[in-house]
């Protein structure tokens, strides 16, 4: 009581002014600010989503790759290919198992359960317009056995957009990708074009044995066998490099020789192929998405995407699929194969972020007043000396009970 008294007479100056706050903040607000934002997240969530402006061109190109999965999956059950539901639950019959003949490495099976999404097609879309790319120009592909889902998903894309890309392969496949030597993604390149799905000119024109430097090094004799015959019996040009640069410069000859006197819009690489990409260095170096300038020569080595970009192409990295599904809202590791269509890349919602921009911000005023709300009249006091009236102390007031005094 001594101690109030003793404030009470203190000498009023301006920066002295005595402001108090309740020690126990009101049940009442804290109930009116859930209310609020539950409210506002509700409006934000409920907001009508509009469709992407080329959501036509986006479903276009998704279902094409659904139709290009379905295909290979009643392809995979007329040969009798048995589905392990632990490894493949979409039984999309497009992982492969866990080790064979032609695995060129090892590989997340989790991924490449995540690239199996025909919507996926709509993110290379997105990406090639980004790049610059209009319908009719002239791509490069770098593709490999390791990522079937991926492939399909850049073919379809292509289609769509009515395209002409010059197609690179790589035989051999890493963990759970093509690597079933009766069914590689040499032979299903040309199933779906025989099944008319894709055009005759998206046949490929040359393959490499792909693995360790492009040529399978270190494999066995039977391994190297059967790349060499899933090549042969797919009527393609092999790409057999005395060593890994050798291997980048007769893929960059190819390209130039088949462009048919256009010029490369993007080169598209899919995966980790040690020519077309550098292998795991160079994917570390160039992320999932669009990439327009080389970066150093010591960070990225040699190969298809760097003489690419050297030349001022645009490169599209098609790898990280769950890198790919965190960005474009898409699921990962589906256990069902996802509908066409459905995912965030398809659609538009302008009002929504400003909406929740206000709703954020009306909450966190809320919440400041609730837990300062002396700041109301240190306010209120500065208003009223700028309009040249005095400001009444505050500690002439009768003094409310339970309340925290602070200076």
């Amino acid at each position: 009581m001594k101690t109030k008294q003793w404030i009470l007479s203190m000498p009023k100056r301006p920066h002295q002014v005595m402001y108090w706050r309740p020690k126990k903040i009101s049940s009442a607000g804290l109930w009116a600010g859930m209310v609020v934002t539950l409210l506002g997240l509700a409006f934000v969530q409920m907001m009508p989503q509009r469709s992407a402006p080329d959501a036509t061109l986006l479903t276009a190109a998704a279902s094409k790759s659904h139709q290009a999965m379905l295909h290979i999956k009643r392809l995979q059950q007329e040969r009798g290919h048995r589905v392990i539901s632990k490894l493949d639950p979409q039984q999309s019959h497009l992982i492969g198992p866990s080790m064979s003949m032609v695995t060129s490495k090892l590989g997340s099976l989790e991924s490449k359960q995540t690239s199996i999404n025909p919507n996926l097609s709509a993110v290379i879309v997105r990406w090639l317009k980004e790049a610059g790319v209009k319908p009719g120009d002239r791509i490069a592909i770098g593709a490999s056995g390791s990522w079937p889902a991926f492939n399909i998903a850049v073919y379809s894309a292509a289609a769509s957009m009515d395209l002409k890309p010059t197609i690179i392969l790589s035989a051999a496949a890493s963990q759970y990708g093509a690597n079933d030597p009766e069914l590689m993604w040499v032979d299903m390149d040309r199933e779906l074009r025989g099944a008319g799905i894709f055009p005759s000119s998206y046949a490929a024109v040359a393959s490499s044995l792909g693995g360790l430097y492009d040529r399978a090094a270190g494999t066995s004799e039977q391994t190297r066998l059967l790349l060499e015959n899933a090549i042969e019996r797919n009527g393609l040009e092999r790409i057999d490099g005395v060593d890994l640069a050798d291997a980048v410069e007769q893929r960059v000859q190819l390209y130039d020789q088949h462009r048919d006197n256009d010029s490369y819009a993007a080169y598209i690489n899919i995966g980790g192929g040690s020519a077309s990409i550098g292998g795991t260095k160079g994917n570390r170096c160039l992320g999932a998405g669009i990439h327009r300038t080389a970066p150093p020569a010591e960070e990225l080595p040699d190969c298809v995407a760097s003489r690419m970009l050297c030349q001022n192409v645009p490169v599209i990295n098609v790898v990280d699929a769950k890198g790919i599904a965190a960005q474009f809202g898409l699921p990962v590791a589906p256990v069902e194969m996802p509908e066409v269509g459905r995912g965030a890349i398809f659609t538009s919602s302008p009002f929504r972020r400003p909406f929740a921009a206000v709703v954020i911000g009306m909450t966190f005023l809320w919440m400041f007043l609730l837990v300062n709300p002396g700041w109301v009249f240190r306010s209120l006091a500065w208003i009223r000396r700028l309009g040249g009236k005095r400001s009444r102390p505050l500690v002439n007031e009768p003094v409310p009970q339970h309340l925290e005094w602070m200076v």
